[in-house]
């Protein structure tokens, strides 16, 4: 019995080794790489390894050479078996201005190891609360939207171009 409790806290102590110790910076870097061809580019950012996690913050984001958002934090847990990032303070460019509200408090970023095909999103801002759902396999998304009074009130065409749900919020479906 000794035996097997020694082995399993030997397995969990390397583990959690293995994963406090994982060259999160050099991780992030690669995933970079990899987003600039499809024209996607973080800059100005400051990476800062806390063990566990890799804080980023002070990130402008560019799509397609434009500068798109603001990101003031953003927190990312790369474990494996349950990846996760969590991003605050978001400020979208003014020329979103128009279709949609500029800030965004908080978003998160969820995927799993017991469903690794899909990944899970919520966001709160100033348009209210959106949870979605990316599916890998199927190459969509699904999006639900409760918009807050001001989306409801200035963003009316925006809202247009989403279902309305029998609950009375907004639903938006995308195939990539």
């Amino acid at each position: 019995m000794k035996k097997i409790a020694l082995y399993l806290l030997y397995t969990i102590l390397f583990f959690g080794a293995l994963l406090f110790f994982t060259p999160k910076e050099s991780v992030y870097y690669f995933a970079e790489g990899q987003l600039k061809p499809l024209g996607v580019i973080l800059a100005h950012e400051e990476a800062v390894d806390h063990g566990f996690t890799l804080e980023l913050t002070h990130i402008d984001l560019y799509v397609q050479k434009i500068k798109s958002a603001e990101i003031g934090s953003v927190t990312l847990g790369i474990f494996g078996f349950y990846n996760s990032a969590a991003a605050a303070d978001i400020l979208l460019d003014k020329t979103f201005e128009a279709f949609f509200p500029p800030l965004i408090q908080r978003a998160e970023l969820h995927q799993s190891l017991i469903d690794p095909l899909h990944i899970n999103a919520n966001a709160v801002g100033d348009f209210g609360e959106a949870e979605a759902r990316v599916d890998l396999l199927e190459r969509s998304v699904q999006l639900f939207l409760k918009p807050s009074r001001l989306m409801r009130t200035r963003y009316k065409s925006t809202l247009r171009q989403l279902k309305k749900t029998k609950e009375g919020d907004y639903s938006y479906e995308y195939k990539f």
